[in-house]
């Protein structure tokens, strides 16, 4: 291999002194004299030091600093023309979408001394395309003394603006403001952040002990719940298909559902980015592929129609045990303790370490909502987040949790209802859907809501995400129809085949309401089409939370009825098992990595469909490291540690008439927990 490179060597450089070797190179005094007069800060700098530009009210340190750059650069001097040379441009390519030029970042603030500052200009236009009411934004970066405040270097760019253009043309807004500048100096740790540190560090120090007490066989049961030894085998093991009440192909619909969400927020994200190609993503919202994704919130509706499926399954099997006793308060903390560890630690990383990792333009813009957290963080950990939080939510994809939790809360008083009451409490059931369809439709009505919009809200919030987006009354039906589901599946042990020519019929009516859902709302993606209007997307929002649940029922049927042929051996695949372990610490992490990979970028994106796969597959990695990380570690011990407690309590409870599992200590975590064994 070494012989090889050496071979190549001299070949390029004979190409490379073949094509450029006759042109007489230019001197280096002559390449700093372009850089110098066709650089954008040394334009802006030298004019604000022309006479009248000078104001008078500026920070005298801040005009010497800057004097003093201007002379060193007119000397040619490589740092202060380092500084320079970090400033951003024009943007080349603004009529194909580029509208950012970030300069260069780190070798603006690469002074050992901190003497410079990097602020990201805005500088606002009318937008080029016809019609369109948004302004166009142009952000470029800029690096000044950092004796320097946002305010003087605002003013200076609007002289410079009002020259080009004239007096009367140039904005007076802020183009500039503090929060989009950084320098290299560090904020020193907080309490809370040494805080945050002692955890992780306690933790991994436990885990460690606990696997070397495990190898050493030491007998300690709750210790050693945290041994990787016992933790690694559990996540990785599969089991059979033909267990009693296990239903095999939900393992795959929950990780083809977490992969669907994690693609769709990567979408989001480079949506979200400064992209060299801005314009193509209107032509990409305008193709039906772009449906998959403009209509991904439809996937959330999978994880309630299983929680209310299952939970309802293994609630009946209780009841019938116990004769009708279900103790409530046991239930709840079962609950909330197999939850809220996981949950509480991304919170506490979020507020505290996270917005160390890295830093860059962008990096404030995408990680503030981690500011939230000092706020909102009991709200999170309370799960009433969806409500008391509405706009302002730490971790904003946790209402999913919220709901969750909040219609479990609820959920005793309608399984003891179809334990006693059986038909009658299902015909409550369905009237309760049809009273929250009606809910819905009028809120949407009411208000006047905008269902989908063409230009996409990309979690920025709104009306529409306040009312009917992470409301637990816009989000209950899909749940309770899990509840119907899974209550007609528990009376119906014997699953019977339906005829060929049923059983075709009713693929087709579940393909035709999948594909509905997906892209009813296409026709309003194209251009002249209208916006949707509020009774449309009153019947829409409202009918899809009840089509695409349905729609599933009839999957896991034919699945479970041996009708779904390949579907339901991929579904079924042992491959899925692991994943599906690890899907709550999957959806709980997988926006942190993803904020984290974007807001660190420096250079402009290129978007395309083949670059966010790209994307999806380093997001899918690291969040998948770090959740097998937070399974190991907390989740699969504190499950231990729970049912190891409750255990005795568990089988003083069923004394008249143990079951064999009663008895038996395995790991479920939270993603299967109600979830996959029915």
């Amino acid at each position: 291999m070494a012989l090889l490179i050496s071979g190549c060597v001299p070949l390029l450089l004979l190409l490379l002194s073949a094509n450029f070797g006759s042109a007489k190179a230019y001197s280096s005094e002559e390449l700093l004299i372009w850089l110098q007069h066709s650089n954008l800060g040394y334009q802006v700098l030298q004019q604000a030091f022309n006479g009248s530009q000078v104001k008078t009210d500026l920070a005298t340190s801040c005009v010497s600093e800057v004097h003093k750059l201007l002379e060193e650069a007119n000397s040619k001097s490589l740092s202060a023309l380092k500084v320079l040379d970090a400033w951003g441009k024009y943007p080349q390519g603004l009529l194909y979408g580029h509208f950012t030029d970030m300069g260069n970042y780190e070798s603006c603030l690469s002074f050992d001394d901190n003497s410079s500052k990097y602020c990201l200009a805005n500088i606002k236009f009318e937008n080029l395309i016809p019609d369109s009411t948004d302004s166009l934004a142009l952000n470029i970066g800029t690096c000044i003394p950092s004796a320097c405040s946002a305010k003087q270097l605002n003013y200076w760019l609007t002289n410079y603006l009002r020259d080009i253009f004239n007096e009367s043309s140039a904005t007076n807004g802020t183009l500039v403001e503090e929060y989009n500048c950084a320098t290299s100096d560090r904020q020193p740790l907080s309490g809370l952040d040494w805080f945050a540190i002692c955890v992780f560090v306690l933790l991994a120090l436990l885990v460690l002990l606990a696997t070397i007490l495990d190898y050493r066989e030491v007998s300690s049961k709750l210790l050693l719940s945290f041994s990787l030894r016992q933790n690694v085998p559990q996540l990785v093991k599969t089991t059979s298909t033909a267990a009693a009440h296990v239903i095999p192909c939900l393992h795959g619909i929950r990780c083809l559902t977490i992969i669907w969400i994690i693609y769709g927020h990567g979408y989001m994200f480079l949506l979200l980015a400064p992209n060299v190609n801005a314009f193509d993503i209107v032509a990409w919202a305008q193709t039906p592929y772009s449906m998959i994704l403009q209509s991904g919130s439809i996937s959330v509706d999978t994880f309630f129609l299983l929680s209310g499926l299952l939970l309802v399954m293994s609630t009946l099997r209780e009841l019938e045990r116990n004769s009708g006793r279900l103790n409530v308060p046991v239930m709840y903390l079962h609950r909330f303790v197999r939850l809220t560890p996981v949950l509480a630690l991304a919170v506490l990383f979020f507020m505290t370490l996270f917005p160390r990792l890295d830093d860059g333009p962008f990096w404030k813009m995408f990680t503030g909502s981690s500011q939230l957290c000092r706020e909102t963080w009991w709200a999170t950990l309370l799960y009433v987040q969806n409500y008391a939080a509405a706009g302002k939510m730490c971790l904003g994809h946790s209402w999913y949790l919220a709901v969750d939790m909040q219609l479990y809360i609820l959920s005793p008083i309608l399984l003891i209802a179809l334990y006693k009451w059986g038909r009658k409490a299902a015909a409550v059931i369905v009237a309760i859907i049809l009273l929250l369809f009606g809910c819905v439709f009028s809120i949407v009505m009411l208000n006047n809501l905008q269902v989908f919009q063409r230009n996409g809200n990309l979690g920025a919030d709104s009306a529409e995400m306040r009312l009917i987006y992470y409301t637990t009354h816009a989000r209950a039906n899909p749940w309770l129809i899990g509840l119907l589901f899974g209550y007609f599946l528990h009376c119906n042990s014997y699953r019977k085949q339906f005829p060929k020519w049923l059983s075709l019929s009713a693929w087709l009516i579940a393909l035709s309401l999948i594909v509905t859902v997906l892209f009813a709302v296409f026709p309003y993606t194209q251009t002249g089409s209208g916006e949707i209007s509020p009774l449309s997307g009153a019947f829409y929002i409202c009918c899809s939370h009840i089509a695409w649940p349905l729609a599933l029922c009839w999957l896991i049927w034919a699945c479970q009825t041996g009708q779904a042929g390949l579907i339901n051996s991929f579904l079924s695949w042992s491959f899925w098992q692991p994943l599906s372990r690890l899907s709550y610490c999957l959806y709980i992490w997988h926006l942190l990595v993803e904020t984290a990979h974007m807001a660190r970028i420096k250079t402009s994106l290129h978007f395309s469909n083949y670059d966010t796969v790209l994307q999806f597959w380093s997001h899918f990695g690291i969040t998948l490291m770090v959740s097998t990380v937070m399974y190991l570690c907390i989740e699969a011990p504190l499950v231990k540690l729970e049912m190891q407690l409750l255990a005795p309590r568990r089988t003083a409870d069923n004394k008249p008439n143990p079951p064999p599992e009663t008895y038996t200590i395995s790991v479920v975590g939270v993603s299967q927990q109600n979830l996959v064994n029915a």
